[in-house]
């Protein structure tokens, strides 16, 4: 659990440092191999910034390690999970990259399914389709009402779908929110199914659409 926290941390961190500009410079984040196999992550490459630490991020899994002195890295994670098949791969100081991860089977691109009912108070809060630009980053915020915040803030997932690549989370946002956070790097329609749970194990699901142009 700590370390699924400490993940989580990093990639809202990476994910936040894209707001600050790249600073030119001679560098620009390669991957010369990329695959994921029964949960096992494996990703070398080269030209990431000397002594950074890399992270390797799907909608939702993150792993990450530090590039050596020329620039080079190899990220390895166990139970790693991407279910559009692609990760971004960033520095926070040069150009991220987006690749494809080989032996990977993609789950399905939309719910297959309307959301259940919910099971109690705590309501997700619909919204119509949104629209995200390609390579600018964002967030898309979620809201909930009736949902009980006792003994902690309400928790999220990701029933089914994909969202945007490029983009994390769910991640819950004060008492009773959540959001998507990180910068879209395939144009794309995404729809997707997120579940909600209060801390009385109250839950609803809700699916949603942002379009990246």
């Amino acid at each position: 659990m700590l370390r699924m926290m400490s993940l989580a941390v990093m990639a809202v961190a990476t994910a936040l440092a894209a707001l600050l500009l790249v600073p030119a410079n001679a560098f620009a984040v390669t991957v010369d191999r990329a695959q994921l196999i029964g949960g096992q992550l494996r990703l070398d490459g080269k030209n990431a910034a000397p002594g950074q630490f890399v992270m390797v991020e799907s909608a939702s899994s993150a792993a990450g390690a530090r590039s050596d002195s020329s620039g080079a890295y190899r990220v390895q994670a166990t139970n790693f999970r991407s279910d559009d098949c692609k990760v971004v791969v960033r520095d926070g100081k040069t150009p991220i990259a987006t690749v494809g991860l080989a032996g990977c089977t993609p789950t399905p691109a939309t719910p297959s399914s309307p959301p259940p009912p919910p099971t109690g108070s705590c309501v997700i809060t619909p919204q119509a389709p949104a629209t995200r630009a390609l390579g600018v980053a964002t967030a898309f915020d979620l809201a909930t009402t009736g949902c009980d915040n006792t003994t902690g803030p309400v928790q999220w997932a990701l029933l089914s779908g994909h969202i945007p690549t490029g983009m994390v989370g769910p991640y819950f946002q004060g008492q009773t929110g959540g959001h998507l956070i990180g910068t879209p790097t395939v144009r794309g329609t995404y729809s997707f199914m997120l579940q909600v749970t209060d801390s009385l194990g109250a839950t609803d699901a809700e699916t949603f659409t942002i379009t990246v142009t």
